[in-house]
């Protein structure tokens, strides 16, 4: 079985590194006052606490506790007696842990997978940010000064927030099951709803069809299934193309120009301007019947979507009354099962065919 890495929420890891990095060029700053004041130097975890609070983005509920959380705790590993880069790397973890937990936004908390991923490679990256920031001070900054703060601590800010990118990581060893993750994570409203749904169905289904014998009746078996959830996931992206398209175009603008053009052509009195405002409100009015057939195609394609997840649900309820009997543990049941679930997949009506949008009609008048 394949194996296949998937990134969740590549968007909110982009905004949260951003921020890092303002956060840590902002412990920069600080850095370069306190030298001018006589204070020698300013701990690396400063830039990494930074770095957490400007970057978090707190479930709803819970900004003040998180950001209470993530000023207090991440100072705990310093009341240690370590030595340099312990204590900042535990520090990078402990908010590493945090942010993964309930700052990472789209109102939703960190599995413990994804927070204990998150804590441990950021703060492994801590010490090597750390390092980086020796390196850069050493070889181009070594009279200190702003420039050389700034670069430092966003460095460090840096390689925690890469660190924090293990969090959005998931390993799958189907690669239906990661497509149909990753469709689900780009989806909204009810097609959302049924393709985690179509996602249920099949580890239910897969996860029955693994407990009987192996052979090639079972191989036919997960076969058929990933083909009926390969199929679902084709229909959801298919609606989703559709309803891109619908919403980057107000219908109802389109209506209200088609309209005012036909009456700005009754009132003209001049027969070439009259004609070419009803050459260009014929025009609008096929790209406003396109539009009409986009909406219905959409409304076909998530219909078709419900009955291929009702298919799931039929083969589920097979898979499970077959479990209970004797002949489950034989491969012959297992290449009849197959047979009968593919049946199913041939009952279901054909996706529509994608129709061509008409040609508008040329709006040029010879005089």
């Amino acid at each position: 079985m394949a194996f296949s890495l998937q990134l969740l929420h590549r968007e909110d890891f982009e905004r949260r590194t951003l921020r890092a990095l303002a956060g840590g060029a902002a412990v920069g700053v600080l850095a370069a006052l306190a030298q001018r004041v006589g204070i020698s130097s300013i701990d690396p975890g400063f830039a990494v606490v930074a770095g957490a609070l400007a970057g978090a983005r707190p479930v709803l509920g819970y900004s003040a506790a998180l950001r209470l959380a993530l000023a207090v705790l991440p100072s705990l590993p310093y009341f240690f007696d370590a030595a340099d880069p312990v204590p900042q790397a535990c520090s990078g973890a402990v908010a590493a842990a945090l942010v993964a937990w309930a700052g990472q936004g789209n109102e939703r908390f960190g599995k413990a997978s994804e927070v204990a991923a998150g804590a441990v490679a950021a703060g492994a990256l801590v010490p090597v940010g750390m390092y980086v920031q020796q390196v850069l001070n050493a070889r181009f900054f070594s009279h200190g000064g702003l420039l050389g703060a700034l670069v430092g601590f966003s460095a460090i800010a840096l390689f925690w927030s890469v660190g924090t990118l293990a969090s959005h990581v998931t390993l799958h060893m189907d690669p239906v099951e990661s497509r149909g993750g990753t469709l689900q994570s780009t989806l909204s409203g009810e097609a959302k709803d049924l393709v985690g749904r179509t996602l249920t169905l099949y580890r239910q289904c897969l996860a029955v069809t693994m407990k009987m014998a192996a052979g090639a009746g079972r191989n036919e078996l997960v076969e058929v299934l990933r083909k009926m959830a390969r199929e679902a996931f084709n229909l959801a992206e298919s609606h989703a193309g559709l309803e891109a398209q619908l919403q980057s175009v107000a219908q109802g603008d389109v209506d209200a120009q088609v309209k005012d053009l036909r009456a700005r052509a009754a009132a003209t009195e001049d027969a070439v301007a009259r004609r070419q405002l009803e050459l260009a409100a014929s025009s609008l009015g096929e790209e406003l019947n396109r539009l009409d057939t986009l909406s219905r195609k959409r409304e076909r394609l998530l219909a078709q979507l419900h009955a291929q997840v009702a298919l799931l649900e039929r083969a589920r309820v097979s898979l499970v009354g077959a479990a209970g009997t004797e002949a489950s543990a034989k491969g012959a049941q297992a290449a009849q099962l197959a047979k009968r679930l593919a049946s199913l997949g041939e009952e279901a009506p054909p996706a529509p065919e994608a129709e061509a949008a008409p040609r508008p009609a040329s709006t040029r008048v010879s005089s």
